[in-house]
């Protein structure tokens, strides 16, 4: 599967000599996803990944140019006044229309909420960083059962309401909506997978004004302790090879 990564944000200049962009943070997970997968998932031999820059205003001239697509975060808010906004939003429906896979992560996880007609805003309880529990319920079929999975969190937006047709999947103690799915079709998460303890420490330093200095020591105290990235990356990558092959039941029946 050619998966795009449409790309909606960037690392913060004043580290970003330091870490990879967000397209090559997700190329990563999904390869040592691939190494360390066990009982079937989906092998990262058979994706490829092309980061598209819808920030700069790039955007893939048909829904068909690629088989599937996952939205990355972004500093930005689905309420700002960015002129890549609005076509993304448009370009998201779009993709739901035609029956196109598409996850989101953290700001792609709240603009595929609004975009399909949820409410995302900014949090008055301010920041909820660090690693989370994620409880879940309501397991999809790429899914294996389980009660939870802890998964880094950098966040001051939330979704309040789920489009119509969610499925809510997961909370933690912070968002009441961290996880939702539509179908076999939509897969969104407010937790960062793609995020490693090193750069979440840099980031959550350099924003420690904003965030406040306690929030950020606990959270560094948190990011000590492992998180499993790595176990949502196999579950995305199960979200895409399981539509494909759905649909392509569908076609051969």
């Amino acid at each position: 599967m050619h998966i795009a990564i449409l790309e909606t944000g960037r690392i913060n200049p004043a580290i970003a000599d330091r870490f990879p962009r967000y397209p090559d943070m997700f190329r990563s997970m999904f390869d040592a996803a691939s190494l360390s997968a066990t009982g079937g998932a989906p092998d990262t031999d058979s994706f490829t990944f092309t980061a598209v820059p819808v920030l700069d205003g790039e955007f893939p001239a048909t829904v068909d140019d690629y088989d599937g697509y996952l939205v990355t975060g972004s500093a930005a808010g689905v309420y700002d006044d960015y002129d890549w906004i609005d076509p993304l939003k448009a370009f998201i429906r779009d993709l739901h229309a035609a029956d196109k896979p598409l996850a989101g992560v953290c700001f792609g996880h709240q603009i595929i909420a609004e975009a399909l007609g949820g409410t995302c805003i900014k949090w008055p309880g301010g920041w909820g960083v660090g690693p989370f529990d994620v409880a879940l319920d309501n397991t999809p079929r790429w899914m294996p059962q389980r009660d939870q999975v802890r998964v880094i969190h950098v966040h001051q937006d939330q979704v309040t309401r789920l489009p119509e047709g969610a499925t809510h999947l997961g909370a933690t103690g912070f968002c009441d909506n961290a996880m939702f799915y539509v179908g076999d079709s939509v897969f969104c998460m407010q937790g960062h997978p793609e995020f490693e303890a090193d750069y979440t420490g840099a980031l959550l330093t350099l924003r420690e004004d904003s965030i406040g200095t306690e929030k950020v020591a606990t959270a560094l105290e948190g990011l000590k302790q492992e998180h499993e990235g790595i176990v949502i990356a196999r579950w995305i990558l199960s979200f895409f090879a399981g539509h494909a092959a759905s649909r392509a039941a569908e076609t051969a029946a």
